[in-house]
């Protein structure tokens, strides 16, 4: 289905007979610009009978074309329109800054492909073609998209396409047409409990690298919410940690992203020790950072104010920091491959696999939804009935 974006002609195919006597006719339908090449597009058809038939089936041809529906008229590119999207969401405090960012990114690598296009020129055959070019590598970074990933830019443009609707630019979405690619992201892997002890067991809690690692296995915490740890949130006399802050990759210590996310969290007594190793090696770190430091650099020192897992400079550290050092580290532990969010599912699974109560668990992990607690303690469950089954199936 494509964009017509004129009134289309006929063109008479016997020259050598008069208008009246002519049989045979080429329609010409424009459909706009190729978001590409920046040349002039146009569908055409032969049809034969009277001109006055050919007018007819011109006008099928547009209703063919277009689906029967005409699209509203703009000035907008798709370029201008996606960065007006922004704007406004912005405006409105509608989003996070970093979900923000990452809409960005993820609309200027459709802007790649179709960016000077006329916001209602757009069709679905077009978004297929962008989809197959990204997972064919034709991408900002020149390798190929996941699945995954091409799916998240096709439900932002979505958004954007629907806005536009709302705004009564247009009157359909292409994006409805259009056939995004599944979903292909790798099942989030968890431990076992000997491997969970073992990495304990390799942890340095005084390297604040590994102090993050600790409690994101033993505490189940996002990588935000161990970056938005201040001291002030531990309170080691009751065993209690308070995640209520999260850190994001632009600097920002914010409110956790949902209400279910704000928790308190039994402090784990392992933990608790690694923790305490953490401050002494901390406080001894900035005492060592301020004999070099220039007096207008000021005094550091350490506070309840500040961050759990610093820099010798005492700030926090970013979750990407956080994402960084795991992939340079976790070789050395024995997991190659893994995530530094499959700390925390890894300890999700062991709640469940210890038979904790899916609600317990949702209040654990600051799930919003019970749906995805759900999943992780059915799937764990099930294993354990095939088990079981097995066990007795060796019987029969």
């Amino acid at each position: 289905m494509a964009k017509v974006t004129g009134e289309g002609s006929i063109i008479q195919m016997e020259k050598d007979k008069p208008k009246s006597k002519c049989r045979k006719w080429q329609l010409r339908v424009p459909i706009g610009l190729n978001p590409r090449t920046g040349k002039y597009q146009q569908k055409t058809r032969v049809v034969e009978g009277t001109f006055t038939k050919a007018k007819a089936d011109l006008r099928e041809f547009i209703k063919e074309i277009e689906h029967d529906e005409v699209q509203g008229r703009t000035s907008y590119t798709f370029e201008e329109y996606c960065m007006r999207y922004l704007e406004i969401r912005a405006a409105k405090k509608e989003v996070a800054p970093t979900t923000q960012v990452r809409q960005e990114w993820q609309f200027r690598a459709a802007i790649r492909h179709i960016g000077k296009v006329n916001l209602a020129a757009v069709t679905p055959a077009m978004l297929d073609d962008m989809y197959i070019a990204m997972l064919k590598g034709d991408t900002l970074s020149g390798r190929p998209s996941s699945g995954s990933y091409v799916n998240q830019i096709h439900d932002n443009i979505t958004l954007v396409f629907e806005h536009a609707i709302k705004e009564g630019i247009l009157v359909k979405n292409p994006c409805d047409a259009a056939n995004p690619p599944k979903m292909d992201t790798r099942e989030k892997r968890a431990m076992k409990p000997e491997q969970i002890q073992e990495l304990i067991e390799g942890l340095d809690p005084e390297v604040p690298r590994e102090c993050a690692y600790l409690v994101a296995i033993t505490m189940g915490l996002r990588r935000g919410e161990v970056c938005g740890l201040s001291w002030k949130d531990i309170d080691f006399e009751n065993g209690i940690v308070d995640v209520s802050h999260s850190f994001d990759g632009l600097g920002n210590l914010k409110e956790t992203k949902t209400k279910a996310g704000m928790r308190l969290l039994p402090l784990p007594e392992v933990t608790r020790e690694a923790l305490l190793r953490q401050k002494a090696a901390q406080a001894e770190q900035f005492a060592k950072t301020n004999q070099w430091r220039k007096p207008e650099e000021g005094y550091l020192e350490q506070t309840e104010e500040t961050p759990v897992i610093a820099t010798h400079y005492g700030e926090r550290v970013t979750p990407g920091s956080l994402s960084r050092w795991w992939s340079i580290d976790r070789e050395r532990f024995g997991l190659d491959g893994w995530s530094f969010h499959e700390l925390r599912h890894s300890y999700l699974t062991l709640l469940a696999l210890n038979g904790v109560h899916p609600k317990v668990m949702q209040e654990l992990a600051g799930h919003y939804s019970s749906q995805i607690t759900m999943d992780i303690y059915t799937h764990v469950n099930l294993d354990a009935k095939k088990e079981a089954v097995a066990a007795v199936s060796k019987v029969f």
